[in-house]
């Protein structure tokens, strides 16, 4: 097979002519080969496929305008020439309907093949069928392959040429293809080819631009200067819609706001309007024209739905869509039986601006019929949209409160968030069991501000049945209260309610019950959140509830961990999750992500990091859309420490950025400060202090959170001061610290908070040792071993880095052989110890990678790379270092090679990560 590569790494391919006829008869650009515009991109995947079937008689291109028709078919012409074959293009338009100068031109093709000037036809309409057949005969004689190509076939409407076109295919001689570009998919038997493995069918799914294809147009062929996520958008909102790609290319050459344009780019950009009015919606019949816009309401259509919405017949409706179908005319089919379609998004956003343009008001109407026909077929969810959409809140608002349990019992609460937002207050009041659910999905949603402010409305109801809308309100006042970190108000507020509750109120009282227990735990009030915990496991075994008594035992394995039993927790959760596992189907169960992500606190201290990433990866879109606080901090924290151990810095960084993000969304500076803390952790470890210092600064400044007397458990061992004490030990301030952590060692003893403990003796021995006293700080470590050794807390060492390894390996030189004396299981140091090694092994192999990878790259190379993350075009580049824009493309392609990147951007962030843009 050619190369295409090969084919196209010279350039553009130069303009071939068939040899001259007589133009007297013929047109001079009918068989010249369209020329290509510069900057197209090459279809390497596709042009393969064209070339790897050798069966293949036909090869049918069939998309909608714009989807890169034509072009594929210059860039596999350009190929056939290259490998030696004989090629025909004839250009089409209407005026080759008459059958007598297509078989003109066709004869005018064969003499080309044939080796002879073009003869002169002088035949009349009784001699066109005894011509057609000789030159079907000719075709069978032709002893070399050749290719045919037929661009633009749709304008075709004989029936004697589709005939013809048929025949033509049957008499093709073995290595001989048809090469067939149309709008329209073409009657000419394409089921019996099919079945035989004749033909190779290029749709639009095919013909669409892939991610990359779409990133290597926009960056190397438009030298534009694009983030990924601006080209992720532009890919999503075009459906790798080729000429929707290029229009945007053009309009963003000269602008500076380009995220801005990406971002609102749609059907109504002016250069893709003026494209899909003039060269596809005049070209349709009126009637189509109306069934366009009318159903471009609909983001799903069929025949019924389409009937009902736009006044069309079922019969006439099941015509236009077949019609749409069979011209490509951007109908996606979303079902294997072509029953129900979508149009492709750009162009359906021109359809409703149109719509909208031309009959003002009309969109209403037709979304209310759209509802109807819906709520006809017991579809509720689509009809509350087209309602929403059609202008109609109080109707909607009515179908919102027929399903709002179905809606709650099914946790549907964004679905419910999306909807309500549109609805004005005063509507909204009209339903109370509505405005419950919405003060409810708020509250789960992190919206703590706007769900105390419809508890507040709700509260003061003077209603008949009020109280029992008010105790409910009340309970989602208690579980903000303490999502919120007002611990102990929410304390005082939930020992109250949970007094008042009936008996059968079983979901409120487990959630009045359970974010009591979590503000008892965070209080340290542990026998009492125990206590509590039990009568909510016997209540909710009698009664049947699992998810609230997952959460209960999530909460008593929380306790575990706090007090040092990190083996009872772990073996709690295990039993807890298999249980459930058994009783569910499909292994997923009402508070799973919960638990994951609970027990991943634990594994994370074992060392299991595999197993930890396996779980948090399935759990943390649910901590992104409505975990409470400390299981968002635990996911985000975890995943984050997880990728810088494996090297992943971007993975490092979004993590944190997106438990950042939320914080600050939620409002909630415990959330901010937990992704600083983090950063602030790894500056230390990598002796930038100077940034450490200015980050732990921007924490404390919101760090009031911070309270002797409360304990968050996702911030047991990182809060502002045990950051302060890693950094002041860092800096080699010893004797202010070693006070400081003496005090928080005796307080959180009589506490009980011995995984706390753990961190604090292990920073006071490497204060203790900094100062010049080792036998203090052998104390510490003993300790510290002692009470992590029976339990396994591996990473609560670890995560002190090399610093405490190496003190550990002093200890170990004298304590070694005493561990069973000192109560220390001795594997366990082995395992430490073990590593640590590791550690410092992958830490030197790392820091040699970096350091012989900037030696690799040239300082050429990179300056190019330096450029490039400044978001510099190729273009720029080459102005900045007086090189051809080829010749930095050749550097990029080195440095990529170099880096084991895939591309600029993660050529980027791999040279970021090792250093190399300093």
């Amino acid at each position: 097979m050619v190369s295409i590569k090969r084919v196209f790494s010279a350039g553009e391919a130069p303009r071939i002519e068939p040899r001259k006829v007589e133009e007297s008869r013929i047109k001079s650009g009918k068989l010249a080969v369209s020329a290509s515009k510069t900057g197209k991109l090459v279809r390497e995947s596709l042009l393969e496929r064209m070339f790897r079937y050798e069966a293949v008689r036909l090869i049918l291109i069939r998309a909608a305008a714009g989807f890169g028709k034509t072009t594929l078919m210059q860039q596999y012409h350009q190929c056939c020439m290259d490998a030696g074959l004989q090629t025909l293009w004839i250009h089409l338009d209407r005026a080759d309907n008459d059958f007598g100068r297509f078989l003109m031109n066709l004869d005018a093709g064969l003499c080309v093949f044939e080796g002879r000037d073009a003869r002169r036809v002088e035949a009349d309409k009784g001699d066109e069928l005894q011509q057609a057949q000789h030159l079907l005969e000719r075709l069978a004689r032709i002893s070399s392959p050749f290719v045919i190509m037929l661009d633009e076939f749709e304008v075709i409407q004989t029936p004697a040429l589709v005939n013809f076109t048929r025949q033509m295919i049957e008499n093709m001689p073995a290595g001989s293809v048809l090469v067939i570009a149309s709008r329209s998919t073409p009657d000419i038997g394409l089921g019996r080819l099919r079945a035989r493995g004749q033909l190779l069918d290029i749709n639009p799914r095919a013909l669409r631009f892939s991610f990359d294809e779409t990133a290597r147009f926009l960056q190397d062929n438009c030298q534009l200067a694009l983030h990924d996520k601006e080209i992720a958008t532009l890919y999503r909102c075009t459906e790798g819609w080729i000429t929707a790609i290029y229009l945007a290319s053009l309009s963003l050459q000269d602008r500076q706001d380009k995220a801005a344009f990406v971002a609102s780019f749609s059907g109504s950009n002016l250069e893709l309007a003026e494209y899909l009015t003039e060269d596809i919606l005049l070209r349709q019949p009126e009637a189509c024209r109306q069934f366009l816009l009318d159903s471009s309401v609909l983001s799903q259509l069929n025949v019924s739905l389409c009937a009902a919405v736009t006044g069309f017949s079922e019969s006439d409706s099941a015509d236009m869509l077949q019609g749409l179908e069979r011209n490509n005319l951007f109908l996606v089919p979303l079902d294997s039986g072509h029953e129900w379609f979508r149009y492709h998004n750009l162009f359906a956003s021109y359809l409703k601006g149109s719509l909208e343009r031309r009959f003002p008001g009309r969109t209403q109407e037709l979304h209310h019929r759209a509802a109807v026909w819906y709520l006809r077929q017991n579809r509720s969810v689509p009809a509350i949209n087209h309602l929403l959409e059609g202008g109609a809140p109080g109707e909607a608002a009515e179908q919102i409160d027929l399903i709002i349990t179905e809606l709650t019992d099914a946790g549907r609460s964004h679905l419910l968030l999306r909807w309500v937002d549109r609805l004005p207050t005063d509507v909204l009041e009209c339903y109370p069991r509505l405005c419950l659910a919405y003060a409810w999905s708020l509250a789960l949603h992190r919206r703590y501000q706007q769900a105390l402010g419809w508890v507040g409305r709700i509260e003061k109801w003077r209603r008949e049945d009020g109280e029992l809308f008010v105790r409910e309100a009340q309970t989602i006042r208690c579980l903000v209260l303490v999502l919120t970190d007002r611990i102990e108000e929410g304390y005082q507020l939930c020992s109250q309610h949970i007094e008042r509750m009936p008996e059968e109120e079983m979901f409120q009282y487990g959630s009045v019950a359970n974010a009591l227990a979590i503000s008892m735990v965070a209080t340290g009030r542990y026998d009492k959140a125990k206590r509590l915990l039990s009568r909510i496991l016997l209540r909710n075994t009698q009664r049947n509830s699992n998810v609230m008594r997952t959460i209960a035992f999530g909460i008593e394995a929380v306790i575990d961990l706090l007090q040092g039993r990190l083996g009872t927790a772990i073996a709690r959760l295990e039993v807890t999750m298999e249980r459930n596992c058994e009783q569910s189907a499909g292994g997923f169960f009402g508070g799973k992500p919960s638990l994951d992500i609970i027990s991943s606190l634990m594994l994370y201290e074992l060392d299991e990091l595999k197993e930890v990433k396996r779980r948090l990866s399935d759990a943390i879109p649910y901590a992104k859309e409505s975990s409470p606080p400390d299981s968002l901090i635990s996911c985000h924290i975890l995943l984050a420490r997880i990728a810088y151990l494996d090297g992943d810095r971007n993975g490092y960084e979004r993590h944190l950025a997106d438990l950042e993000q939320i914080g600050l969304q939620a409002g909630s500076s415990r959330i901010v400060c937990s992704a600083w803390l983090e950063r602030t952790r790894t500056a230390i470890l990598e002796n930038r202090l100077d940034s450490a210092q200015v980050m732990l600064g921007s924490v404390e400044a919101t760090g009031d959170w911070e309270e002797p007397d409360i304990l968050f458990y996702a911030n047991d061992v990182d809060v502002p001061s045990i950051a302060r004490a890693r950094l002041s030990i860092a800096k080699g301030e010893y004797t202010t610290t070693i006070d400081a952590l003496n005090l928080a060692i005796k307080a959180n003893r009589q506490k009980n908070l011995f995984r706390r403990l753990l961190k604090l003796r292990l920073l006071l021995a490497l204060a203790l040792d900094g100062l010049g006293d080792e036998s203090q700080a052998f104390e510490e470590i003993t300790e510290a071993l002692r009470l992590a050794s029976h339990e396994g807390f591996v990473r609560s060492f670890l995560d002190e880095g090399d610093a405490l390894g190496a003190l550990l390996q002093r200890w170990a030189r004298v304590g070694r052989q005493a561990c069973a004396g000192l109560g220390i299981e001795a594997h366990f140091l082995d395992r430490l110890l073990q590593r640590f090694a590791d550690r410092s092994d992958q830490t030197a192999v790392t820091e040699k990678d970096q350091t012989d990878q900037q030696e690799v790259l040239t300082g050429r190379e990179r300056q190019v790379i330096r450029f490039l993350a400044e978001g510099l075009s190729n273009k720029a580049i080459a102005e900045k270092m007086f090189l051809s824009v080829f010749t930095v493309k050749s550097h990029l392609r080195n440095i990529n090679s170099k880096l084991g990147a895939r591309g600029r951007t993660e050529a980027i962030a791999i040279a970021r990560a090792q250093g190399l843009l300093k």
